[in-house]
């Protein structure tokens, strides 16, 4: 079971969005600790991952030695990667 660590960036846009797209994306992040891999998706030139949530993406990084998922950024799907 992985571990959840949530950056500042990603808990500030969290605290903007409405109660019900805030529990949408944490159910969606909290769900994914068994297996990550199997809902994740690479991001091209780099050691990132992004979750699809509905409209929105999160960002994390997935530290296998240490079993531990960081939560970088979440955001819309139109400028989350920007």
């Amino acid at each position: 079971m992985y571990s959840i660590q949530i950056e500042k960036n990603a808990e500030n846009f969290l605290k903007k969005l409405n109660k019900k797209d805030l529990e949408m994306i944490l159910n969606k992040i909290y769900s994914i600790r068994a297996n990550p891999f199997r809902f994740l998706k690479r991001l091209q030139g780099g050691k990132l991952w992004r979750l699809r949530v509905a409209d929105y993406r999160a960002v994390v990084d997935v530290i296998v030695s240490m079993n531990k998922i960081i939560v970088i950024r979440i955001g819309h799907r139109k400028n989350v990667y920007d």
